[in-house]
């Protein structure tokens, strides 16, 4: 699966709509409703939810623990990122961006590697300060963006943040079984790819928890068609607060390396392999 140079996040972007912390309130989302008032579908009225909640997602910053285990089977090598995600919708365009701070390998200490990444419908930015280099890679026109999220689709599994209605376009759905370590204020969800669908070549199956107050992905759990695995979980997750354009502007500093690319002529996915 093509992912970031790091390892594998879109898909939970598919049902979001936090106003505050998870105590605080925002009218515009969905609220959860008693048992005796939902459809006889379950499945179907959790999906609804997500869909009228992405519907009015503007913003969203949450801290992310991002795991990857590479061939679990036989190397069972974990690679543990640990950093923030901040997202933003404008008339104009969208943009996303990931900071990461803390690398933990295997059993080794947890040391501080920070990279950040960054696409703003035109740009794709990567910024390694251990390498101390900066690249660039034109993915659309400057006139022409593209969603944030939908090009972050097939690189990471963020999924939960742009509603059930799409999701039930590329993937099999049903309600997942829970397991004893899960957390009983949370719905599980599984995921299968189909044949047809444009992540046939990326995912094979995905799992994801919703908070079942605020129909909030908070965790993802993606098998690659390769075999590794990319656990993504959410905290401290908030959307719909203002965030200004700034925080989406990187200062790189003068003695980093610089590479950049520019558009040819169909729009690239380089830079996240």
């Amino acid at each position: 699966m093509r992912i970031w140079s790091i390892a594998a996040l879109y898909l939970c972007f598919v049902g979001c709509g936090f106003a505050e912390t998870a105590s605080g309130s925002d009218p515009r989302i969905v609220p959860a409703v008693a048992p005796a008032e939902t459809e006889a579908d379950p499945l179907k009225d959790i999906l609804a939810r997500l869909g009228q909640n992405a519907a009015k997602l503007v913003s969203c910053t949450s801290n992310i623990d991002y795991l990857v285990i590479q061939d679990p089977d036989l190397l069972d090598a974990h690679a543990l990122r640990k950093g923030n995600m901040y997202y933003l919708k404008t008339d104009e365009r969208s943009y996303i961006r990931i900071n990461f701070e803390t690398l933990r390998q295997d059993d080794f200490d947890e040391e501080k590697r920070p990279e950040v990444y960054l696409f703003d419908g035109v740009w794709l930015t990567k910024v390694d300060y251990a390498l101390e280099q900066m690249d660039r890679y034109q993915q659309a026109p400057e006139d022409k963006p593209l969603d944030a999220l939908t090009f972050l689709s097939h690189h990471f599994p963020l999924v939960g943040f742009s509603g059930g209605e799409q999701l039930q376009t590329e993937f099999d759905i049903r309600l997942g079984d829970s397991s004893p370590d899960d957390d009983p204020n949370m719905i599980r969800l599984h995921l299968d790819v189909r044949k047809e669908s444009r992540y046939s070549k990326d995912y094979k199956a995905i799992d994801f928890w919703i908070d079942s107050t605020r129909y909030l992905p908070r965790r993802v759990r993606a098998l690659s068609t390769q075999g590794d695995i990319y656990d993504i979980r959410f905290v401290d997750i908030r959307t719909n607060l203002k965030l200004e354009k700034e925080a989406f502007k990187i200062d790189i500093p003068a003695h980093f390396r610089k590479n950049v690319e520019f558009l040819k002529q169909e729009p690239e996915t380089k830079g996240l392999n």
